[in-house]
This record gives structure tokens, sequence and C-alpha cells, in this order.
């Protein structure tokens, strides 16, 4: 599977805690911390098989990120996303089944803000949760598990 690229900073800025909120939400302080952290959860509303949510713009500059996602193992069907970089001219597309390793790179520009659009095989309403994890050069936990709140 090649490596995604777009689809990271898109993600990572929607990061939530382990305190569950919707991504739209989530405050520049809160990206931070989850980013701080290694990763988060994002949580994007899905009505009639299509959801979408707008990430906060965030200063950028010099912070490549690299790491995984993983939409949780209890969803079901299979999922498309689509990024948009609203700042630049990059854009992305992905297919991806519950619990499946995506790694990714990203180097952003100055700022990035992102329009994540998601379509799912089962045209009924949910929330799609998203493990985002990024990989610190102090971390040793893999950015592939994701951290279930209450799981320490």
């Amino acid at each position: 599977m090649r490596p995604l690229s777009l689809l990271t900073i898109g993600l990572a800025l929607a990061l939530t805690t382990a305190v569950p909120r919707a991504a739209e939400a989530q405050t520049l302080g809160d990206v931070l911390d989850a980013m701080r952290a290694g990763g988060g959860w994002v949580r994007i509303p899905v009505q009639g098989g299509r959801g979408n949510l707008t990430t906060v713009t965030m200063p950028a500059a010099g912070r490549n990120l690299e790491g995984c996602l993983e939409i949780w193992s209890g969803h079901t069907g299979a999922w498309s996303l689509r990024v948009e970089d609203t700042f630049g001219n990059g854009s992305l597309e992905v297919d991806a089944a519950p619990a499946q390793d995506i790694p990714f790179t990203y180097e952003p520009g100055p700022f990035a803000r992102l329009a994540v659009d998601v379509e799912w095989s089962e045209p009924r309403d949910t929330t799609l949760l998203v493990w985002v994890g990024l990989t610190r050069a102090s971390a040793e936990r893999d950015p592939c598990e994701p951290v279930y709140p209450g799981s320490g």
C-alpha cells in the first residue's frame, strides 16, 4: 500500500482527545494537545452514508508529519475519504476498510486547513471514528495502534 500524504494533515488537524466531541468544535489547543500526545480520534458525523468536516486553520510550517490512520474496527463496510487542501492545490482520495493500517507522511505549507469528505458503502447514519496516530522521535508506541479512552 502506498503512503498517504495529504490525508495526514487533514485528519491530524481534526484530532480529538480522549473526551468525545465533534471535530468541528476542536480548538487549536485541542489539536496541538492531541498531536503532542501522539494521536487521537477523529469523529465525523455521517448521514445517509455521507459526511464531511473542515479542520481548524493552524500554522504548519516545518512540521513534517508521519504516522498511521485506522478506521475503528467496530465499523462495517467500505469507506472512501477525500481530502482537499484549501490553502494549497493538493487533494487525495483513499478507500479503506475498518482496522486497516494506512501509513502516511505529509510536508505542509505555512498554513493548513483541509476539507474532508467521506462516503460509506452503507447508506445509513453513524459517526465515523478514525484513529490518527503520529510518529514522535521519543515515542515508544506504534502510531498504528489506536489508544482507546480508559486504556491508559
